[in-house]
């Protein structure tokens, strides 16, 4: 009966180290790293102003710029990628270049950015209008998004201004429209009616962080700070 005994538990000690083989996860290849790759470019700069991929290695981490081009690798705007990329030392570099090369091993996943609705839901300060600064320009640009009644408020210089917002559900789509304003006469009358007309131009958005992007057919016309 003991020898039984022994024998069922080492066949129980060989069935949990075979479950344990199977569990552990493959090492990745030297010098290859999982990204995820945010749905938009956004500007940057590097050796001159120029469009970067954001990236991250989590959920729980913020998005960061990428510089360097990934080989191998065509980005589609408006969707999100999870990505293993091969790195490589290079010899002989420039003193403007990357140290390393990035070249695409697998896409392992891509999907449409489908953000939640919520994302929205804050008050922003406009730090970016079509590549005008506003408060460089003594001129404060604000927008207010309320999702209980789906309107839209905010300043636009020295005018204020509300409308309606639409979203649509399992997508990043926006629209934002029915807008009215005061009628002040303002020193920011210009950047005003350039405001007034880019938000009624939106039609998709992007949470970057503490920044939300206000997209018009891909391309960023707003760019957007979360206000304390």
């Amino acid at each position: 009966m003991k020898q039984i005994l022994i024998f069922c538990c080492a066949a129980l000690l060989a069935a949990c180290s075979v479950l344990q083989k199977k569990q552990k996860p493959q090492p990745k290849p030297n010098g290859q790293v999982v990204y995820e790759v945010a749905p938009y470019k956004v500007d940057c700069t590097g050796v001159g102003p120029m469009k970067c991929l954001l990236v991250r290695k989590s959920e729980q981490e913020h998005w960061q710029y990428f510089y360097a081009p990934i080989k191998g690798f065509t980005h589609t705007p408006g969707t999100s990628y999870t990505v293993a990329i091969n790195t490589h030392k290079r010899s002989d570099v420039p003193a403007d270049a990357s140290s390393i090369s990035y070249e695409l091993a697998e896409i392992i996943d891509s999907a449409a950015y489908c953000p939640p609705a919520h994302a929205l839901y804050d008050i922003w300060g406009v730090m970016d209008l079509k590549g005008q600064k506003p408060l460089s320009m003594n001129c404060e640009l604000t927008l207010e998004i309320n999702l209980n009644n789906m309107t839209v408020m905010g300043t636009a210089g020295c005018n204020h201004f509300k409308g309606k917002i639409s979203t649509s559900e399992g997508s990043n789509r926006l629209s934002i429209t029915k807008l009215s304003t005061t009628k002040k006469m303002c020193p920011c009358a210009a950047l005003e009616s350039s405001y007034l007309n880019a938000l009624e131009q939106v039609n998709a958005f992007f949470r970057f962080n503490q920044e939300l992007y206000l997209m018009a057919n891909d391309e960023v016309v707003i760019k957007c700070r979360r206000m304390d």
